[in-house]
């Protein structure tokens, strides 16, 4: 993708003197670094799995878009590439995203045996159950994410984690919601009907029940804006309609 920008006037008054000038005194051409994204995802959060709703993930999400499509600049396909080989999130943001908390936190010269419990919190999230899942099933992960965790030195056969014990559910921020929304939209391609659930490492989330109920309450004026503008993110248009489209559509293998 190319974009060309330039001025429309054939001359432009000087602020100080108010004599015109039709004079260019600069061109410069544009690069990936010079994008929203340019690297700071990566420093930022360590991998290029930045959620939707911020504008690094949204810039991520349209260049995953535009290359499922076969329409993203070879060059800028390449440097992306050359940031992190898994930036096309080949196994769904959500997975993505989880790894690489699970990765950075092994990364620091913690001991999974010791670090790794059915407690561990990592940047909020409890990382048990989705260890959990990924080292139970490791026979039906797709080589990729089999690979990955291995490298980390996590397999069924050294898995840290004990017997799980019962314990109070922790009821979902409105923000943790929205992931499993964009979850949802990356699996299915669409918006959730209000019947529909999501299933996400062993729990069942009435995710279009959930997203009937937050339309209702911004149409009645009750949703506070933030949350208004975390939803409004993942859809082209109003997101209020039962037939918006996802914002953009990543590949994902489940």
């Amino acid at each position: 993708m190319a974009a060309h920008a330039g001025k429309t006037d054939l001359a432009q008054a000087c602020p100080d003197c108010g004599v015109p000038s039709g004079r260019a005194h600069s061109r410069y051409g544009r690069h990936l670094a010079d994008a929203p994204c340019g690297g700071r995802g990566l420093r930022t959060h360590g991998h290029l799995a930045a959620p939707a709703t911020t504008p690094v993930g949204a810039w991520l999400a349209e260049q995953r878009h535009l290359a499922t499509k076969n329409t993203l600049d070879a060059a800028r396909a390449d440097a992306l590439s050359a940031l992190a080989p898994d930036w096309r999130l080949p196994h769904g943001a959500d997975w993505h995203r989880k790894y690489h908390l699970l990765r950075a936190h092994l990364a620091s010269g913690a001991d999974p045996a010791a670090a790794l419990t059915r407690d561990t919190l990592l940047a909020g999230v409890k990382i048990d159950s989705w260890l959990h899942h990924q080292l139970a099933t490791g026979h039906a992960l797709h080589p990729g994410q089999h690979h990955l965790m291995t490298a980390l030195g996590l397999t069924p056969d050294t898995n840290p984690l004990a017997p799980a014990h019962r314990t109070r559910r922790t009821r979902r921020t409105f923000e943790q919601t929205v992931q499993l929304l964009e979850l949802f939209l990356h699996r299915e391609g669409r918006a959730p009907t209000a019947r529909e659930e999501i299933r996400v490492d062993g729990d069942t989330v009435r995710i279009g029940f959930w997203l009937a109920k937050a339309r209702t309450k911004h149409r009645a004026g009750e949703l506070p804006d933030e949350h208004v503008s975390l939803v409004a993110a993942l859809f082209d248009g109003d997101w209020t309609d039962e037939t918006a489209a996802p914002a953009a559509v990543a590949p994902t293998l489940w």
